[in-house]
């Protein structure tokens, strides 16, 4: 629920057993809030579809039988990605219409991603908003995360790192320096993550005796060393790995701007970013581009 200076609100609520109250009731008298609305109005079809894809995706992670549906959980995976780009694709018509909007503004941030992968395209639209917005608190958060994501972007030279081995030992990116490297952002407990290592198995299988190399990264908690080292194991993983068990707070995560995994970036033999975030079969056309 959004609110502004001013605002007398209603809330008024049918069903109270669901919860979350703001989902089952309806709020009236935020400025706000109304331009929300009109927005959800708009995705409500598209949101119902997401919600029912991560429910079947959901449901197949957690099969009774103990074994893991990867493929279906591969194909839950495509059809949300479908989904969500769809869900972009509306979500950005409608602030490119207002740009006078607060809730435009804030639905932006939310889609640029952490890093922001296209600098200068984002810039171009934030350009965009009205003067007021761009000077808001928002807007200033908004230019900071530009400014930051910058330095991450592509012929970048990628932040050197120290982290720890499953076996204890220190090790840095820039050990493996020389190589074309996937720095790989994951954990034993992402879902998606462990979908997505299929994908990520064939391409250091093909492409290993070819100057390539895979150091991931885990945001596995403080305890959970072993469930990190048997998902590593499970998945069979033979590459390198780093992590200080730090979940979300993971040094590495941090410097590299980490808010959501599975994420990646692939650094060339001089430690340059070359490309980011490269799933499934992207991964393998980028690696055959650049290695064959």
């Amino acid at each position: 629920m959004f609110l502004a200076p001013g605002d007398k609100v209603t809330l008024t609520v049918k069903d109270t057993s669901g919860g979350n109250l703001l989902a089952q009731g309806l709020v009236k008298g935020a400025s706000i809030n109304a331009q929300e609305d009109q927005l959800q109005e708009q995705l409500k079809e598209v949101r119902r579809q997401i919600d029912s894809a991560r429910k079947e995706y959901m449901q197949l992670m957690q099969s009774p039988n103990g074994k893991t549906d990867t493929a279906g959980m591969m194909a839950r995976g495509k059809r949300m990605d479908v989904l969500f780009e769809k869900q972009e694709v509306m979500t950005n018509t409608f602030i490119d219409a207002h740009p006078d909007y607060y809730i435009s503004l804030t639905n932006f941030k939310e889609n640029l991603g952490s890093p922001v992968r296209d600098v200068a395209a984002a810039e171009k639209r934030f350009a965009k908003f009205t003067p007021a917005l761009r000077q808001s608190s928002l807007g200033l958060s908004i230019q900071d995360l530009l400014k930051a994501s910058a330095k991450l972007g592509i012929n970048q030279p990628a932040p050197d790192f120290a982290s720890t081995t499953p076996d204890g030992k220190t090790l840095k990116l820039s050990d493996l320096k020389g190589k074309y490297v996937l720095l790989d952002f994951w954990a034993s407990w992402c879902g998606p993550c462990r979908a997505e290592n299929p994908n990520v198995v064939k391409a250091f299988q093909q492409y290993k005796d070819k100057n390539f190399t895979v150091l991931g990264v885990s945001l596995d908690r403080e305890g959970q060393h072993n469930k990190w080292t048997e998902a590593i194991e499970k998945d069979g993983l033979a590459w390198h790995h780093v992590s200080d068990l730090k979940w979300w707070k993971a040094d590495a995560a941090t410097l590299y701007m980490i808010r959501s995994i599975p994420q990646n970036f692939l650094i060339d033999p001089n430690g340059k970013i070359v490309a980011i975030d490269l799933r499934g079969e992207a991964l393998q056309k980028e690696l055959a581009k650049l290695l064959q």
